[in-house]
């Protein structure tokens, strides 16, 4: 300790000596411009979409450098569009400065995002290994804000969990855990959690949910609501209950529209439903009413979309985003952006139909339901192959059975089959299916008849820590359903129990068996 508080006070002068007026030797006096600085300062981005509003907190924050030199290296590092910019740096002659060495780890981690071939590479390169231990020998010093950002990058660039550089960052945020500001929290929050699941370091992500839990009055601002609540509300019960209570009911009523549709759009990514939900969701459609129009087109629908998901869309919210003035583009988009909004859409018709008997109208014209064949353009997960398999043993044949079988709906079932009155396979093809665009099959299904869907549920359709479905996968869950099928659920960690053929064809079976059974008890 005695040795940790030498190094800090050292540093305090070293930033002393760099601000106050410096007194030249004889004989060597020199005029250097100063310019006042700060430890840290902040641009906040002012924009509110959701996801992704916490990383602007802190991607935009600014070092600003004293000296002309160092705002030269700051330049270069901001600037740089290879590793090989930055990694010239170390010998080049600059005078890097204590942030510098991190700034240059967090933007080779920006560069080699898109390029996980390269990590491998880096890891053997001398000057990375010499970048480290650098930002290692200089860790006390770097400020608060690159000093989250630093670790987030480590962990981005693959360090292997004993790499004592990693370590060491770990260790010095703990450290200061108490003197971050809640925004550097809430960041590494969102941007980490993950990361120290799947690493081991689950003191560190602990101990950041406490002072997460015992810090929220400290948030600022509905974006950080927001987002606390789809990246961290799942890992921590007391997180989430905290969060519900701060921008959601009680200050409801004067929170911005667009603020608002974000706290709706974490709900449906979560299938979180707040404990005054009525009164809640009352205020919702009552602020929206005319609003909604008003809005950017494809808000529209991600708003319209999260009502749906949350079992809470009015017939006059459907009708806004149904209309064919508002879904053409869409419909005729190329984007991926487009893509996506497109595939809500079908989502909320299949609300409108599946859901709300009542509704009358518009719906998506015919010619937009036919699947895309994006939809099935996915690479195949070992779960989906496995079940794909042993459903097809159990059948006898891939004629008794469908698979990857898009719908109308915008969803794509894993398999379908059809059981007889007497649990017998019966070939799906040869009857009518009105879940197909167009619908096929003129041959009604046979008395007693049960139509089946297999529906595989992987790691990332649950929420962290949970096995409560997400909300999309729960809609889609409940989609099926209202179509007419039986659904049969395949959860992966039911399925990672299961080490033998033999095992997975009985678990099959006996999913099938207890749907039946399940609807036959109705």
């Amino acid at each position: 300790m005695a040795a940790r508080l030498v190094k800090w006070c050292a540093c305090l002068l070293r930033e002393a000596s760099l601000v106050a007026p410096a007194v030249a030797p004889v004989g060597r006096l020199r005029f250097t411009q100063v310019t006042p600085r700060t430890l840290t300062s902040s641009a906040t981005s002012r924009s509110s979409h959701f996801p992704g509003s916490l990383s602007g907190l802190l991607e935009k924050e600014q070092v600003f450098a004293t000296r002309p030199e160092q705002q030269e290296v700051d330049q270069l590092i901001q600037k740089a569009t290879r590793p090989e910019e930055l990694l010239e740096l170390l010998n080049g002659g600059h005078c890097l400065q204590e942030n510098h060495a991190a700034l240059m780890l967090i933007q080779l981690s920006r560069l080699l995002s898109d390029k996980p071939e390269y990590k491998a590479s880096l890891m053997q390169d001398a000057r990375f290994q010499q970048l480290l231990q650098l930002v290692n020998g200089q860790i006390a010093s770097v400020w608060h804000g690159p000093l989250v950002r630093l670790l987030r990058s480590l962990y981005a660039l693959a360090l292997p969990a004993a790499c004592k550089e990693l370590q060491s960052v770990e260790q010095e945020v703990r450290w200061r855990m108490r003197r971050l500001r809640y925004k550097h929290l809430a960041f590494l929050a969102e941007s980490s959690a993950t990361y120290m699941q799947e690493r081991g370091s689950q003191e560190l992500l602990a101990e950041l949910l406490v002072h997460l839990e015992r810090r929220w009055a400290e948030i600022e601002d509905g974006r950080m609501v927001v987002a606390m609540m789809a990246k961290t509300g799942p890992l921590s019960e007391p997180l989430m209950n905290r969060l519900e209570d701060k921008h959601v009911l009680d200050r409801a009523q004067t929170i911005p529209v667009p603020h608002l549709c974000n706290v709706l759009l974490a709900f449906a990514h979560l299938n979180f439903h707040p404990e005054r939900e009525d009164q809640f969701f009352s205020l919702v459609h009552e602020k929206l009413g005319s609003a909604l129009t008003g809005l950017h087109p494809a808000l529209q629908v991600d708003v319209v979309w999260a009502l749906c998901v949350l079992q809470q869309v009015q017939e006059a919210e459907l009708q806004a985003v149904l209309r064919p003035d508002l879904h053409t583009h869409f419909l005729e988009g190329g984007s991926p952006k487009d893509q996506s909004t497109f595939q809500k859409l079908l989502h909320i018709n299949a609300s409108a139909q599946l859901e709300h008997p009542e509704y009358t109208g518009p719906h998506l014209p015919a010619s937009a339901l036919v699947p895309r064949l994006s939809a099935l353009d996915r690479k195949v997960t070992p779960l989906q192959k496995e079940l794909q398999d042993t459903l097809k043993g159990l059948l006898g044949g891939s004629s008794r059975g469908s698979f990857m079988v898009p719908t109308q709906y915008g969803w794509v079932l894993d398999a379908e089959v059809l059981l007889d009155s007497e649990s017998q396979f019966l070939p799906p093809r040869d009857f009518v299916a009105p879940h197909l665009a167009p619908p096929s099959g003129s041959q009604p299904l046979p008395p007693g008849a049960k139509r089946l869907a297999f529906l595989r549920w992987e790691f990332p359709n649950y929420g962290s820590r949970s096995r409560d479905l997400l909300g999309r996968f729960a809609l889609a869950r409940r989609h099926v359903q209202a179509a007419g099928f039986l659904v049969v659920d395949v959860p992966y960690y039911e399925w990672l129990e299961l080490r033998s053929e033999w095992q997975k064809g009985a678990y099959l079976k006996d999913k099938m068996r207890k749907a039946v059974a399940e609807e036959l008890a109705k």
